[in-house]
């Protein structure tokens, strides 16, 4: 009898218990332009960081992407730009030197002020759907060379078309 007391109270205890569950969330994002875009060139977007190899004595090893460009307007010329000049911080080490880089984009060299490209040498077919001819964009230590102090060096590099 005594058990048939409790009967309720653990019913009531077994209904009010959450069901075990793992809750999972991905933050999805786009940046739009509706107008133009540079993606890799199997139409995937760039990836959100490049690893750069060092070679003891040697330096840092470039990084490439191969890239195109997709417009709308293929008949349009673009102009394509650095934001900063780009450099690798020491993170573990702030005291030390940065790294300066240099990047290319389709062998010519990027900079703050930027670069003319015609519409004719990215879209030679003119057909928007498939995005430029196929573009190399590379990332190298500007100066080769052997670095001295030891630690995880990371930068950004911003380019603007």
């Amino acid at each position: 009898m005594k058990l048939l007391k409790f009967a309720p109270l653990a019913l009531a205890a077994l209904v009010s218990m959450p069901a075990l569950a793992v809750e999972k969330s991905i933050l999805v994002y786009a940046d739009v332009d509706p107008t133009l875009e540079l993606l890799q060139s199997d139409g995937s977007a760039l990836p959100p960081s490049m690893e750069m190899s060092y070679l003891p004595g040697a330096g840092l090893q470039p990084t490439r992407l191969g890239t195109r460009v997709f417009s709308n307007d293929t008949d349009k010329d673009m102009t394509i730009r650095l934001i900063t000049s780009p450099v690798l911080a020491n993170m573990t080490n702030p005291a030390s030197t940065a790294v300066p880089l240099s990047v290319t984009f389709g062998g010519r060299t990027l900079s703050t002020t930027g670069v003319a490209w015609s519409a004719a040498d990215l879209f030679p077919g003119g057909d928007p759907t498939s995005g430029s001819i196929e573009q190399l964009l590379e990332v190298k230590q500007t100066t080769v060379g052997a670095i001295a102090t030891a630690g995880r060096y990371e930068g950004i590099v911003s380019l603007v078309l």
